[in-house]
């Protein structure tokens, strides 16, 4: 797996700004902590790797619905999770670099937390009660027989219209 640079995961995340929460330049620039002019440079690197950022816009709310939303706020949440991980056991990193990969993981995560929460609160919630739901299950699964497994997947189902209550 080929590990992201800051400025790649930025401009991921200036994309996803752009794209998914209609953020204009000057925002994600706000946002990022970065200038405008470094969100359009993302805008045109993006543009010549085959990602157009207005394209990508328009389709995105031609076929928007929420279950992409929760989709897209779990996996941003999966991704953060493996690469947390990923540094953790990175054996030839030095404790510092590691604090410092973790340092701008968090703000990463933080940022698009953010953003989530602003921009669609519901699919935010729902997306991070998902990827719980799966890490219980997984760490569950290694544990009980498959008649437990079974009522908990049951059990969640009957409970899940209380899930979507949750305030977060």
């Amino acid at each position: 797996m080929t590990k992201l640079s800051n400025a790649d995961r930025n401009r991921i995340l200036a994309r996803s700004l752009f794209v998914d929460a209609n953020k204009s330049y000057i925002e994600i620039a706000e946002t990022l902590e970065i200038s405008d002019k470094t969100v359009q440079n993302y805008q045109s690197k993006d543009k010549a790797e085959g990602f157009d950022w207005l394209t990508l816009r328009a389709s995105k709310h031609i076929k928007e619905t929420q279950e992409t939303k929760e989709n897209m706020y779990s996996m941003f949440i999966t991704y953060m999770y493996q690469t947390l991980k990923e540094i953790r056991e990175n054996e030839k990193m030095n404790v510092e670099n590691k604090a410092q990969m973790i340092v701008s993981l968090g703000d990463s995560f933080s940022k698009m937390g953010k953003i989530a929460r602003q921009e669609d609160p519901e699919a935010y919630k729902l997306g991070i009660i998902k990827v719980t739901i799966e890490k219980i299950l997984t760490s569950l699964k290694r544990e009980i027989s498959v008649e437990c497994m079974e009522k908990v997947i049951e059990t969640v189902y009957e409970i899940q219209e209380e899930l979507a209550n949750v305030s977060i």
